[in-house]
């Protein structure tokens, strides 16, 4: 049986036309309240939009048009990675079997990605089934304790060491007939990759504490951000594909524009908004030194669509997403400081008759996101606060300060990303960074105990959002 929630919906699908919530309880009979709430988690979902107005009106979210990428729309196809995409194609192809390969790529240049449009290949070529599995693992999840990396990837006999109660099935027997993904490869022991060799050499593998030989018929892909001599040279040996990445900084320009776009078109989908960057943010993104590559890029890019998302919600000046200089972060910020430098490769961009680049939905995108939901939570979050706190007659700044809290939130995976490269020597002036340290330290001798670079480069990151506000009034 139907939840009224359910009932709802299959209403708002049935006519595909803005509704109030008054309209949609004539229809199905029900009291107008509940009808709100039930519109109100839709709309958390994102299986509703809202249209704000008088009255407020909703609708069923539109799905936009995605195509998961691939080596025939991968940015830098025809440049950048035209010869590492040639290079993997032949490792897919390769008979039997294909040839175990391994990604080198600083943090952000996208070897996961990479990776999976390898598999993509592999099944459009029939050389894997369409069934055939892509299994990914982090070997960095487990570098501390070799036996859990090692039960993880070749699977365990109960009793093999204390706390394996039960027989366990390995990554390698689950990516049998297709590809097992090792992310930081770099992080296998020497043993491990002992371990990994036989299994490259002879097709078998054994689990821990299983004297019983198993076979498997996987194709290995490895990724580091490490050079080839942190392995045993008798594993590089026997990886005879090695495909190396580029990162942002030595990709052109008109790649990394197309980058910029391509997830401002993904965003725009879906929001079902139309979303515009003002030439001098896009000079910006265009020119700044994101330290983690792609990933920084696209995180950043993330964090002006919430502001600007923030500011229609609570502003309504305009029925576009604005994305404008003054909502960039310092970082990015400081890439106009490069025009002079580069002026002669900005002449593409210097039209003054365009002055915003403006994105609209409906427009098929390439998947870059690896969770739908989760790439929506910032603005979900964002109208409910909206919503809650707009009931308590709160003035438009309170809204805007109370919900930029959850957006900063949001945003704690950007610390922990940028804190493994060393981009706080761009964010963070070298005088605070002495300050914080300086700060740390003598808390570790109070508390006795010790504080990591990620935490410490958390609260530097803080402390420098702070002395902006204040230096902005």
């Amino acid at each position: 049986m139907k939840s009224r929630k359910d009932e709802v919906l299959d209403v708002l699908r049935a006519n595909p036309n803005e509704q109030t919530a008054q309209e949609l309880a004539n229809q199905l009979g029900v009291d107008r309240t509940n009808v709100s709430r039930y519109l109100n988690e839709l709309t958390k979902d994102g299986a509703v939009k809202k249209i704000d107005g008088r009255p407020v009106k909703f609708q069923i979210a539109a799905v936009s048009a995605e195509k998961h990428i691939n080596f025939d729309n991968l940015i830098g196809r025809e440049d950048s990675l035209k010869s590492q995409i040639q290079k993997s194609k032949a490792a897919i192809l390769y008979p039997p079997r294909g040839l175990h390969t391994i990604i080198f790529g600083e943090t952000g240049t996208g070897k996961t990605m990479f990776a999976e449009c390898m598999y993509r290949f592999a099944v459009s070529a029939a050389v894997l089934d369409e069934s055939a599995p892509f299994i990914t693992f982090n070997c960095a999840d487990y570098a501390q304790n070799p036996q859990l990396l090692y039960g993880h990837i070749f699977g365990v006999k109960r009793g093999a060491f204390t706390g394996a109660e039960q027989n366990r099935e390995g990554l390698m027997e689950k990516a049998d007939g297709g590809i097992l993904f090792l992310d930081e490869i770099h992080r296998l022991p020497p043993e491990g990759q002992e371990m990994l060799f036989t299994f490259i050499d002879k097709g078998t593998f054994r689990s821990l504490g299983d004297g019983q030989e198993k076979q498997a018929s996987v194709q290995i892909i490895g990724a580091t951000t490490e050079t080839s001599s942190v392995f045993l040279s008798t594993f590089n040996r026997r990886i005879p594909m090695q495909i190396e990445l580029p990162s942002l900084a030595e990709r052109s320009l008109d790649e990394r524009l197309a980058i910029i776009k391509e997830f401002l078109q993904q965003e725009a989908n879906r929001l079902l908004q139309e979303i515009a960057i003002d030439k001098r943010s896009l000079l910006a993104f265009l020119l700044y030194n994101a330290e983690g590559n792609i990933g920084q890029l696209k995180r950043d890019l993330k964090l002006v669509c919430a502001k600007a998302f923030l500011h229609h919600q609570t502003t309504s000046e305009s029925e576009k997403l604005m994305i404008v200089e003054e909502d960039l972060p310092l970082v990015v910020q400081k890439g106009l400081l490069r025009m002079n430098e580069v002026q002669d490769k900005l002449t593409p961009f210097m039209d003054k008759k365009n002055l915003y680049l403006t994105l609209k939905p409906g427009t098929e995108e390439v998947v870059w996101g690896q969770d739908p939901n989760k790439d929506m939570e910032v603005y979900h979050s964002i109208t409910y606060k909206l919503e809650k706190l707009g009931r308590e007659n709160l003035s438009e700044i309170d809204l805007e300060e109370l919900i930029s809290n959850d957006v900063d939130q949001y945003f704690e995976t950007y610390v922990e990303e940028l804190s493994h490269t060393n981009a706080y020597r761009e964010i963070i002036s070298d005088e605070l960074w002495k300050l914080v340290n300086s700060l740390y330290d003598f808390a570790s001798k109070q508390m006795q105990r010790e504080y990591d670079e990620k935490v410490r480069f958390a609260f530097a990151l803080h402390i420098s959002s702070t002395i902006e506000r204040i230096r902005g009034n």
